[in-house]
């Protein structure tokens, strides 16, 4: 099996636990894609993971941390049918992004348009995904309508902003 580059953290603690080492290179299931990674997010979650201080991380099992991910489709399991390889995407990978191969689920990644930077795809799934959960299934704004939005100033609240813009509720 082929080797790439991983990051893993084998204890709980400050970024020195941040370790680069080789790892086998994913092979994607029946319903997976395998992306060669081009970009990864840092969300908060992440740090608090290697802190010990997430909920479903054990402090004694190594794990590669990172919830999303940007990059190119090189190889696809046998029932994916909305990718290709060679084809563009963001996604939600198993078993965390902070490496140079990663797979994910096809109902958990998306496709990057032509026009968007990678950087930008990364950094937006998750924090895009979150607002617009917030606005439109749990809080269900509507056109016209106000609302308040705590923590404007971190990623999920500027986004959230942008959003009800869209809704001309701000």
């Amino acid at each position: 099996m082929d080797n790439v580059k991983a990051i893993v953290v084998k204890e709980i603690g400050r970024p020195e636990v941040l370790k680069l080492q080789e790892v086998d290179k994913p092979k994607p299931g029946v319903h997976q894609v395998l992306i060669r990674v081009e970009t990864i997010n840092v969300n908060f979650s992440d740090i608090k993971a290697r802190q010990g201080q997430y909920h479903g991380v054990a402090a004694d099992a190594a794990f590669t941390p990172g919830l999303d991910c940007a990059g190119v489709v090189v190889e696809i399991g046998d029932q994916v049918s909305r990718f290709q390889p060679g084809q563009r995407v963001t996604a939600f990978p198993a078993g965390g992004s902070y490496a140079e191969f990663v797979v994910a689920p096809e109902n958990l990644t998306y496709s990057v348009p032509g026009d968007i930077s990678s950087e930008t795809a990364a950094a937006s799934l998750t924090v895009g995904i979150t607002a617009n959960n917030v606005i439109q299934k749990m809080v269900r704004m509507e056109k016209d309508e106000n609302i308040l939005i705590h923590a404007a100033a971190g990623g999920i609240g500027s986004t959230a902003i942008q959003l009800a813009k869209l809704f001309e509720g701000f």
